[in-house]
């Protein structure tokens, strides 16, 4: 549910005067690696704006208006109320940077004035509005080109650090660009203790795409690659659920499965299996659902070893989908939780490293906090997915493993950028 907007408070009209209208909040003077980036445009940027307020609060003392009353604005003026709350939030905006979502362009910002100026207010009170905004628009054109670009600009700016608008975006231009799109990107891994080694886990894995579609005829399209989990160690991952023999398409978990009108075929490359889905329809008469299950045995430690400090699970996205889930079914048994974090990486220019400097780089302003399911026995279920949990209870039954004794952690987002990579971790226990 939308949240409401927020009451906005009355002021007085004395209280309008540019001498009483204020500037905005005081910043620290420590300067942070954001107010250094910014550089001069935060300043010209900040000037421009609260030229813009004081010309807004001059108009309304000249028209005996309560601009904090947009309701009452509106029925005076015969203003669409919508304009008019937003020059009302742009005077009770805290810094220029909340205000600047609010301005109106050109087209609103004429019928705002021209409405003012029918009721008998002249040009010398309505222009200097004017010159404010072809000031901010000279100052947007001088650092960023225009305000489509500073908007992509601010959205990775924001206080809740998600970069939803940028995400939503990218989403439909990559879709295009590369011709595919997924409804769900998902990855469940299943963390056991092994019963060979009392420190070491066995580690099952259930990867998928769900509503899968060709935008565009594309060619085959590979779709799942197991290999190393821990690039300097041989491992040998095998089918979660066994086929008929131990084919590498046996990954493929086919119950679930299914891609009308095109075929999977995999291939094995250098020690890793390779499963591509061939050339189908387009659109929703092609869509498909692929999901693959393997399991590897004592791939992780389970307490601290001088090589090993930590338990770090990565996740790549490489394919646009509109919503990316990451669930990690835990052992109860397993300690070290309570160091959990959760973090989600750029891969444009390189895989994700375990080079301290390159992880903090390439860290995206995302909120991917993770959520912690202790009692999986109410349900665990995606909106986005109605056979999520038949599908991983047969997961648990070919292990041999009760539900019961796991604790779930999830991330999950709409829009995930691509490519990049989620990476879970926590200290290992001594």
């Amino acid at each position: 549910m939308p949240s409401k907007k927020p009451r906005l408070a009355s002021i007085a009209y004395a209280s309008l005067s540019p001498r009483n209208a204020g500037g905005f909040r005081a910043r620290t003077l420590v300067r942070s690696p954001l107010e250094v980036a910014l550089g001069a445009f935060r300043t010209d940027c900040d000037d421009a704006i609260q030229e813009l307020r004081h010309a807004l609060t001059a108009l309304a003392g000249r028209a005996e208006c309560d601009p904090l009353k947009p309701q009452e604005v509106s029925r005076r003026f015969g203003i669409n109320k919508n304009l008019t709350w937003k020059f009302a939030r742009i005077l009770l905006a805290n810094e220029s940077f909340e205000a600047i979502p609010m301005l109106p362009g050109p087209e609103g910002i004429e019928i705002y004035l021209r409405a003012f100026e029918s009721k008998n207010i002249g040009r010398a009170d309505t222009d200097p509005v004017r010159a404010a905004i072809r000031k901010f628009d000279s100052v947007v054109a001088r650092h960023f080109g225009d305000r489509a670009q500073l908007e992509v600009v601010l959205d990775g700016l924001r206080s809740d650090g998600n970069l939803e608008s940028s995400r939503r975006m990218a989403f439909k231009g990559m879709a295009g660009v590369f011709g595919v799109q997924a409804r769900l990107r998902l990855t469940a891994q299943i963390l056991t203790p092994s019963a060979e080694h009392s420190n070491k886990a066995d580690l099952a894995l259930v990867v998928g795409l769900a509503g899968l579609q060709r935008l565009r005829p594309i060619g085959s399209l590979p779709v799942f690659r197991s290999g190393a989990i821990i690039p300097t160690e041989p491992l040998h991952p095998q089918p979660l659920f066994k086929g008929d023999g131990t084919r590498p398409e046996e990954f493929l978990l086919r119950e679930f499965s299914s891609f009308p009108n095109a075929t999977v075929t995999a291939t094995d490359n250098g020690g890793k299996h390779i499963v591509e889905l061939s050339e189908g329809p387009l659109g929703r008469i092609g869509e498909s659902d692929l999901f693959f299950g393997s399991r590897v045995r004592n791939v992780m430690h389970l307490r601290r070893l001088p090589t090993d400090t930590s338990s770090e699970f990565i996740t790549v996205v490489s394919i646009p989908a509109e919503w990316f889930v990451s669930d990690l079914f835990v052992h109860k048994s397993i300690d070290g939780l309570d160091t959990l974090q959760t973090s989600i990486h750029s891969t444009l220019s390189q895989p994700v490293t375990a080079v301290a400097e390159q992880r903090t780089n390439s860290m995206l302003p995302i909120d991917c906090a993770p959520m912690l399911i202790e009692d999986l026995s109410q349900g665990y279920g995606l909106s986005t997915l109605s056979n999520y949990e038949t599908i991983m209870a047969s997961a648990f039954a070919a292990l041999g493993a009760k539900l019961a004794d796991y604790r779930l952690i999830r991330v999950a987002m709409a829009h995930p950028p691509a490519p990049s990579a989620l990476v879970v971790r926590w200290d290992l226990p001594e």
